[in-house]
């Protein structure tokens, strides 16, 4: 017989009791379907960021709750998802200069290259400037009958992406790339350093890598002022230190 071996992840419907406890603590309900893994583990990670801002100081709620009563929040399943559609989190921080600064943590929303208007990605979430989706008709997007939505690079202050699976060198050096397409001064490491702040751009990967892969993550961060993190088994982003820009 082989022996089975207990999986390092944890099992789906403990991210979904997680997940309804996190919502709980803001007045909001989890009432989606999600069946595979790695679409917890997305949910969960989206869920530590909040907990980040939280942390930082940020005073968070839940925007554009959906459903009976206005309690269901509506995570963007899918980079196609709209806007108007599902719900965020706003980050609030007032300053004793009585400056005050308002995010929009979104999760799958469409940014436009910094270098190139015509050209577009989803990281899985993103943290922009209050009232900074736009909407326009392309004649490419539907032929032009829908509105398509995104953010301009500007108005962009960090983002993040997550994968599920055992991670190799290529995956890592592809997320300097995005980078490079949506805050392209991160690449000569022209980063602001006054407040607000934010978490430089990250990578979190639930599968560890090899050590020549962390040697590649450890380079890259003294390079880019980005984050990758390896190994998060149990989505404990909230026990990293990220790099803060």
């Amino acid at each position: 017989m082989i022996a089975q071996t207990k999986s390092p992840f944890k099992a789906n419907s403990q991210f979904a009791q997680e997940i309804d406890s996190f919502l709980a603590q803001y007045g909001a309900v989890f009432a989606q379907e999600a069946k595979r893994t790695s679409a917890f583990f997305e949910l969960a990670a989206y869920n530590d960021i909040v907990k980040f801002y939280e942390t930082a100081d940020y005073t968070v709620s839940p925007e554009n709750l959906k459903g009976t009563g206005g309690k269901q929040f509506v995570y963007a399943l899918s980079p196609s998802a709209k806007p108007e559609n599902c719900s965020y989190f706003l980050a609030k921080k007032v300053y004793k200069s009585g400056k005050t600064y308002s995010f929009e943590i979104r999760h799958n929303v469409r940014i436009q290259s910094f270098h190139d208007e015509e050209i577009f990605v989803s990281p899985d979430y993103a943290v922009i400037e209050k009232g900074s989706i736009v909407s326009i008709k392309k004649v490419d997007f539907y032929n032009g009958k829908v509105d398509y939505f995104f953010v301009a690079a500007d108005k962009v202050k960090t983002f993040a992406e997550t994968k599920h699976y055992a991670p190799g060198p290529e995956l890592v050096l592809n997320f300097v790339g995005l980078v490079n397409e949506l805050m392209p001064k991160l690449m000569a490491n022209n980063f602001p350093t006054k407040p607000p702040m934010h978490f430089g751009p990250s990578l979190f990967v639930s599968g560890i890598g090899n050590p020549h892969l962390q040697k590649i993550r450890d380079s890259l961060g003294k390079r880019y002022t980005i984050n990758v993190f390896l190994g998060l088994l149990h989505l404990q982003v909230k026990s990293t230190q990220p790099q803060i820009r």
